[in-house]
């Protein structure tokens, strides 16, 4: 028999017979001796009753009886008792949890793992006892990392090449006056990308919607009260919609400020929902207040409209301009998928 210590300092005895019932099925016996992952089962108090081959190598664990007895917790770190723990007794009750976590072999070598608690149920259908699941992804999360690393380093370099671009354009338009015009309009698209290229710099990760649109017309010098945002769905953006997103109001914006409503004071109304992975976006423009020679210049259907055509079409979205005696309706729809996060 094996002897492991109790929770009082004592100790409770498991045998060989007991053990060896566990794994009387032939099928079950043949997958945990075959798995690449490690493999533990444990009784209803959480103490380890098996673990598989795979797992005391990939532990680097000498021998089975290294383990069997012992609280499963107790191969991990102090700080990580709690997650465990918890894991084990909802197994224990019945439900099934994951988690990732970070646990070093018992040689000390750094090693993450996406862990699956299952409860074991008898012929009754009453649970009788835990079975642990542990994948290593050590090599995923360190190349995640690595590439959170760079990723974060590139998008600094990029946001400061937005600034240079545009100085750039200043400079040159300063020397051909004719190319005015050309350079203001260059300028403003990389000012729309640089808000986004800001905001993942700052979060490295997925973005509020809301405040990405008020940050870009904010950035335009349009105030937040002439551009409402609340019809917008409360939701995340990725860094491909950002970029699109980003694109596509500094266009709408720029174009309303030279020939349509901001021009004049009115105000734009943003809203969308979230449709069957769907996000659509709408832009809603009074021109009431343009005149007649201005109205197909403020629709956007020149460079403006050909800019936001590509680039929402390439991001594999679509696009839409409609125009009646109210204003103009600009319609995008962007693929999103739901976002485990919400906004803050």
């Amino acid at each position: 028999m094996h002897l492991s210590p109790a929770l009082d300092g004592g100790s409770v005895s498991i045998t060989t017979e007991d053990l060896s019932s566990s794994l009387s099925d032939p099928i079950l016996a043949a997958l945990l001796q075959s798995s690449r992952d490690c493999i533990k089962i444990l009784d209803l108090s959480g103490r380890i009753r098996h673990m598989n081959p795979a797992g005391l190598l990939s532990r680097q664990l000498n021998a089975e009886t290294d383990v069997i007895g012992r609280h499963w917790w107790d191969l991990w770190p102090e700080d990580s008792h709690s997650m465990v723990q918890d894991a084990t007794v909802k197994g224990a009750a019945g439900e099934i949890s994951d988690f990732r976590g970070f646990c070093p072999t018992a040689r000390g070598r750094p090693k993450w793992w996406d862990v699956r608690v299952v409860p074991i149920r008898d012929g009754l259908g009453e649970v009788s006892g835990v079975l642990v699941v542990s994948k290593d992804v050590t090599d995923a999360v360190t190349n995640r990392k690595m590439y959170d690393t760079i990723a974060l380093e590139m998008r600094h370099r990029l946001k400061n090449a937005f600034a240079v671009a545009s100085a750039i354009a200043k400079i040159s338009a300063r020397q051909t006056p004719e190319h005015q015009t050309f350079a203001e309009d260059l300028v403003a698209r990389f000012s729309s990308l640089a808000v986004a290229q800001g905001k993942l710099v700052d979060a490295a990760s997925d973005f509020p919607l809301r405040s990405l649109v008020s940050d870009l017309v904010d950035a335009a010098g349009v105030s937040e009260e002439t551009i409402n945002v609340t019809g917008l769905p409360d939701c995340l953006v990725d860094e491909a919609q950002m970029r699109v997103i980003a694109v596509v109001i500094g266009e709408l914006t720029t174009n309303s400020l030279k020939y349509g409503a901001l021009r004049n004071g009115s105000a734009i109304h943003c809203e969308g929902r979230i449709e069957e992975d769907w996000l659509h976006i709408s832009w809603i423009e009074p021109l009431e207040d343009v005149s007649d020679d201005q109205t197909e210049t403020s629709s956007s259907t020149h460079t403006g409209l050909a800019v936001i055509q590509r680039i929402v079409t390439s991001a594999g979205g679509q696009v839409s301009r409609v125009m009646s005696p109210d204003g103009l309706r600009v319609d995008f729809s962007l693929v999103h998928q739901m976002s485990d996060e919400s906004p803050d």
